[in-house]
């Protein structure tokens, strides 16, 4: 009787070790004091790149009143030549801006402005002798998701000051909105003057700059570093954002395999596309070696081509993959906006607005 008694005792004690739930580890004191070091370190080095854009607006309150409007915003160094990369929607229309930096207010003048993107560019008539740079690098690759995510802005009337958050997506539409390029997603929320700021990663990497927030998710979107040096170039070199036109529309259907397809709808006669042969009912396979698999995927891929410039584009026509290049020209103001075949099922879009 003892002999089973002892077995049955062996058996439950057996069965309470394996099912007994293990302990987490704890969380090394030495790792979180690193983090917490490189965060203070990742601040030093930007926070004397950060200033905060002021921006008044006359708007009319009733016959023969007027009111003054003040919208304030973040913006941040980029040249040793006084250039500031801050939100379009805290540039564009404004009676007058300034920007303040260490105390000080500083006249600026417009270089660029891009609505698409919601970036501008401004300049400083008379810049401070010493002031710290944010580098706008193209070739800075995407971050990471889930990776952490670190904002430096002028929140309401505040020094610059340091927000951490994640990276959430990367998107090319919401919705039935179709983005101008990908927008990194990050649970960075930014009003209260934030919009307009540096968007970096652990590493200290320049990612982007806010330039919409997100209320329902308590985030932002930011643009990403490529195409904000795009942005950069154009508006530095020409005042503007020239788009390139090559004269299709794409609709998206559904293959027999069951998978997405891009084809051409509609080629516009007489325009480069068309001069350069291709056709309504061609697949679209990639522009400029950016594939596309998506309606989506090709005003990103046109985003990043240039008016004026050669561009190859693959389609596959039938069995045949055929490779097509050719010139492109400045977007005419008739040209339609890019269209999709596709009926979207009715989806809750998110409320983005401009980054304040």
């Amino acid at each position: 009787m003892s002999t089973h008694l002892g077995f049955l005792y062996l058996v439950v004690f057996s069965a309470m070790v394996t099912f007994l739930p293990l302990a987490a580890p704890a969380a090394s004191p030495a790792g979180a004091l690193a983090l917490q070091e490189r965060m203070v370190e990742i601040f030093a080095d930007n926070k004397d790149a950060i200033v905060r854009v002021k921006a008044a607006y006359t708007v009319a309150e009733g016959v023969g009143k007027q009111q003054v409007i003040l919208k304030v915003g973040t913006g941040f160094f980029i040249s040793r030549e006084g250039h500031i990369m801050v939100s379009a929607s805290r540039a564009v229309g404004a009676d007058r801006v300034w920007v303040e930096y260490q105390g000080r207010s500083y006249e600026v003048k417009p270089v660029g402005h891009d609505r698409l993107t919601n970036v501008s560019i401004l300049q400083l008539v008379d810049p401070p002798a010493h002031f710290a740079l944010i580098l706008v690098d193209p070739n800075v690759s995407r971050p990471h998701m889930g990776g952490l995510a670190v904002a430096i802005s002028c929140p309401l009337d505040f020094q610059p000051s340091p927000s951490l958050g994640i990276f959430a997506g990367m998107d090319k539409r919401v919705g039935n909105k179709v983005f101008p390029t990908e927008y990194i997603r990050t649970t960075i929320p930014v009003d209260a003057g934030q919009g307009g700021c540096p968007i970096l990663d652990i590493n200290g990497r320049f990612v982007g700059i806010s330039v919409a927030s997100i209320p329902e998710l308590n985030g932002s979107y930011c643009l990403p570093a490529d195409a904000l040096a795009r942005v950069r170039d154009d508006l530095i070199f020409s005042g503007q954002i020239i788009h390139s036109w090559m004269g299709f529309e794409v609709a998206e259907r559904l293959s027999a395999d069951g998978s997405h397809a891009v084809y051409l709808s509609k080629v516009v006669a007489e325009s480069p596309a068309f001069l350069a042969g291709l056709q309504q009912g061609d697949h679209l396979i990639s522009i400029q070696q950016r594939a596309i698999h998506a309606v989506s995927d090709v005003p990103s891929a046109i985003f990043f081509t240039r008016a004026n410039q050669f561009v190859l584009v693959q389609v596959r026509r039938g069995a045949e993959l055929m490779d097509f290049s050719f010139k492109t020209m400045s977007r005419p103001a008739s040209a339609s906006k890019l269209a999709s075949a596709v009926k979207a099922a009715p989806v809750v879009e998110p409320d983005l607005k401009p980054a304040d």
